[in-house]
């Protein structure tokens, strides 16, 4: 039963079958140097295994998430899903895992470093549902180009709905946004943040407020709230922590 529920998860493209036992006990730094880095964060972090289809680590954030231990959520794997996302949401989890697969296959072999898949869908805790942005990168790969083990975190989403599927490379600003109704990914590029604008959220991250970040700036408050205005446009963002959050995800601060 569970096998069966878990292996909608892992397609054939991506089987992993040549990586023996003993590479395991070489994980050991791999996975300590994972967790000193959970000690420094406020993101969960867990690692797929997609030899042996389960949570290879979790870190212990996700109880305060989803009210459940890293044990339990390790123990689980991917059944983490069928119990901690909204039911409506599964199916979308399904199409991105495999639309990302089909991307990532489709790439040079010697093209795919550096590539991660982001996209934001809801967990529940108990009654509570909490939108969260939730990015898996590629750790090892196999002698054929396959991912054995990922590496992904979930972190608050400044999103008001599910989806934003979006494959990068690290670096770059062109960016693939997977169209849901097309089963597509289509091509753009992330906004830039001009001087101004990085100067303004970078203080208010600091705790300052706009009166005090023109005072010590010696910049107009009007023309930092025109910088403002525009950036919320430039990000589709309807408030200063939507803005943060937005380009805290997606790097561009």
């Amino acid at each position: 039963m569970v096998k069966a529920n878990i292996d909608k998860y892992f397609i054939s493209a991506n089987a992993v079958d040549d990586i023996p036992e003993s590479y395991y006990q070489k994980l050991e730094p791999v996975l300590q140097t994972i967790e000193a880095f959970t000690r420094n964060t406020n993101k969960v972090v867990y690692v797929v295994d997609y030899l042996k289809k389960n949570f290879l680590y979790a870190s212990a954030g996700i109880e305060e998430l989803c009210g459940i231990t890293k044990e339990e959520m390790e123990e689980m794997g991917y059944l983490f899903h069928s119990h901690y996302v909204p039911k409506e949401e599964q199916q979308m989890l399904l199409e991105l895992n495999k639309a990302g697969f089909e991307f990532y296959e489709q790439l040079p072999q010697e093209e795919r470093d550096g590539y991660s898949i982001s996209y934001d869908f809801h967990v529940m805790k108990g009654d509570q549902v909490t939108m969260i942005h939730h990015d898996l990168t590629y750790l090892i790969t196999t002698r054929k180009g396959r991912i054995w083990l990922a590496l992904c975190t979930m972190s608050p989403s400044s999103s008001m709905h599910p989806g934003n599927i979006i494959m990068r490379k690290e670096g770059s600003r062109t960016i693939h946004e997977y169209n849901r109704e097309t089963h597509e990914w289509e091509e753009r590029k992330l906004p830039k943040i001009n001087p101004m604008e990085r100067l303004m959220l970078t203080r208010l991250m600091q705790g300052y407020t706009m009166e005090e970040i023109s005072k010590n700036e010696s910049i107009s408050l009007n023309t930092l709230k025109a910088s403002k205005r525009l950036l919320f446009q430039k990000l589709n963002a309807h408030n200063i922590s939507q803005a943060i959050t937005y380009c805290m995800n997606y790097k561009l601060i």
